[in-house]
């Protein structure tokens, strides 16, 4: 059995394994055909260490790191923002970035900013921006705006916040054949005056999370948009706090937070 050494680490609770694969020990795994099985079995909350996504750190030219970022089912994303908040306070913890920089993902480089506190990372301003779509879930229709932002997102104001099915009204409108054939990540919105509070279901987790980054930065973005609030936006989420400044760039600010260390035997 070969041993894997990794990190545990959240965001607003958005729980990921990271693991350091400068030295390409890990490469040959991820080419392999079995690779999306394992990585869902150790990301699985009952048979493996658990969590949302993992994230690998890897050698770039120009850039102190490059992030490899895989959901729960095993697929890979260009970007996961919460993910990369954490990525930002691994590497700074293996000592190898400073306070300020940027770092390379496939969806562009991403600029980041370390704090005692708090990680801050800035992308570039979303595409594909379609507003007051409507869309019929069974007899019932929705207006929603899409939006991506590397990965796809769908934006839904609703006053039953709480009480939402998020699980089935999520699903209905993630696997929706106006998405496909990507399908879209979910964010059933509520705004109250500066502040927006934003449950996401994730696809590729195929249910909701505690708090998701781009999720989080688009549900701002459209709603500043909409002239229903004005940056920067406070967003709560059931995980926490993460504020959204949008200006000719976005910023995304929130806490990130150790774990643990450990080993995991493939």
């Amino acid at each position: 059995m070969k041993p894997i050494f990794f990190t545990k680490m959240e965001a607003t609770g958005n729980d990921f394994v990271l693991i350091d694969n400068r030295e390409g020990m890990f490469k040959e795994f991820l080419r392999s055909n079995g690779a999306k099985e394992i990585i869902k079995k150790m990301l699985d909350r009952h048979f493996g260490i658990g969590g949302d996504g993992l994230i690998i750190l890897e050698e770039a030219k120009g850039y102190p790191f490059s992030m490899k970022y895989f959901n729960c089912d095993g697929s890979e994303a260009v970007l996961c923002l919460n993910g990369a908040r954490c990525a930002v306070d691994f590497a700074y913890r293996l000592g190898i970035i400073n306070a300020k920089g940027k770092f390379l993902t496939p969806a562009g480089p991403i600029g980041f900013f370390h704090q005692s506190h708090a990680v801050s990372i800035e992308v570039n301003p979303p595409t594909e921006i379609n507003l007051n779509l409507v869309i019929a879930i069974g007899q019932k229709k929705h207006k929603v705006h899409f939006l991506k932002l590397g990965v796809p997102h769908t934006v839904i104001f609703v006053d039953d916040y709480d009480e939402i099915d998020i699980l089935k009204l999520g699903s209905a409108i993630r696997n929706h054949k106006t998405f496909a054939p990507e399908g879209t990540n979910v964010n059933f919105v509520r705004n109250d005056e500066k502040e927006l509070f934003v449950r996401t279901y994730e696809r590729g987790v195929e249910g909701e999370t505690l708090s998701c980054g781009s999720g989080a930065v688009c549900s701002a973005y459209i709603a500043i948009k909409l002239f229903i609030v004005s940056s920067p936006v406070l967003v709560k989420t059931n995980g926490g706090e993460l504020n959204v400044t949008v200006d000719d760039r976005l910023y995304l600010e929130g806490p990130v937070n150790f774990v643990c260390d450990g080993t995991y035997y493939l």
